[in-house]
């Protein structure tokens, strides 16, 4: 009775939903951005600061005094706001056609991707919950065909919601991959040919399933998924990372060299390595612009869980 219930909910989210997007991209951009403004503020303002709490918590822990207070604070109401707009862009673009879409991006060192894709017949993308992460399954698949695309991602157990999580996931195309038994399905994908999965990598893992690297610095859990798959398929790991500019109006898609697994008697060593490598990179990215990574996150709670204990 429950669960019918919950779907009956869910239809009508899933219609109110559609009428929202199609007024979202109806709208000219100074009104969206004014929505994405107030979204922003209403979910600050009605936060019970957990979220706030361990933002800070996390800036305070990696930049020390290399930030000023003010400047955290500037960094966590750009979070709310960068939240904001991935929630509303991401009800509005069903109803905005993809040639109008494509144009608001600029694409950096795409030969990365383009050459292990040819060379490899496959390669895994990993992101992060950096900037608008939500594109890899928006704008890239369009560009890449005839590459099959899966993305990742979680599922509520209540099949009107689940259906329109999967819905816009693959709207071009994508293959969505349900994280629950996600490893399993993803080495049928990379049997075939022509696989681009795309992993975000960067939230906290429990240690028995997580590699220990360091990220940002500190200790950190990172999961080895597209390490165990780039060694055992042969395929490059391109770290891509979509940035937004100030007003959400224009993204970059910057494209890095590609990482591979070892392959050497060491498993355990290879795959360590080329974690790492992962963590390093996207260190870099984050470290260039602060503003656009998640900080909501508790990364850092399995070797360092005092930061976050007084925020309860």
């Amino acid at each position: 009775m429950q669960k019918a219930y919950m779907n009956f909910i869910g239809k009508l989210l899933g219609a109110f939903i559609s009428a929202l997007g199609a007024f979202l991209a109806a709208i000219p951009h100074g009104a969206f951005l004014f929505c994405v403004k107030t979204l922003g503020f209403l979910m600050c303002l009605l936060d019970n600061k957990r979220r706030y709490n361990d933002a800070m918590s996390n800036l305070n822990f990696i930049y020390k005094d290399r930030l000023t207070p003010k400047q955290k604070k500037a960094i966590i109401k750009r979070c709310y706001k960068n939240f904001a707009f991935v929630i509303l862009e991401s009800i509005r673009i069903p109803k905005i056609p993809y040639y109008i879409h494509k144009q608001r991006f600029e694409v950096i060192d795409e030969h990365y991707l383009l050459d292990s894709l040819k060379k490899d017949s496959g390669a895994i993308i990993i992101s992060g919950h950096f900037g608008y992460w939500e594109a890899m399954a928006t704008f890239l698949p369009p560009r890449l065909r005839p590459y099959h695309m899966a993305s990742l991602g979680r599922l509520t157990g209540i099949d009107s919601i689940d259906k329109l999580i999967i819905s816009r996931r693959e709207l071009q195309g994508v293959k969505f991959i349900n994280k629950s038994g996600a490893f399993r399905e993803l080495l049928r994908f990379y049997a075939g040919k022509n696989a681009l999965a795309g992993i975000l990598v960067d939230q906290s893992i429990s240690s028995n399933e997580g590699v220990q690297v360091e990220f940002m610095g500190k200790k950190a859990t990172y999961t080895p998924i597209a390490s165990i798959l780039s060694r055992r398929f042969n395929v490059a790991i391109v770290p891509t990372f979509i940035d937004f500019n100030k007003d959400y109006s224009k993204f970059s898609v910057r494209f890095y060299p590609p990482i591979y697994t070892p392959h050497t008697d060491d498993t355990a060593a290879d795959i360590a390595l080329a974690t790492q490598a992962q963590a390093d990179i996207q260190t870099l990215v984050i470290n260039e612009n602060p503003s656009s990574w998640f900080w909501f996150h508790r990364r850092w709670k399995d070797f360092y869980g005092e930061i976050y204990a007084a925020k309860k």
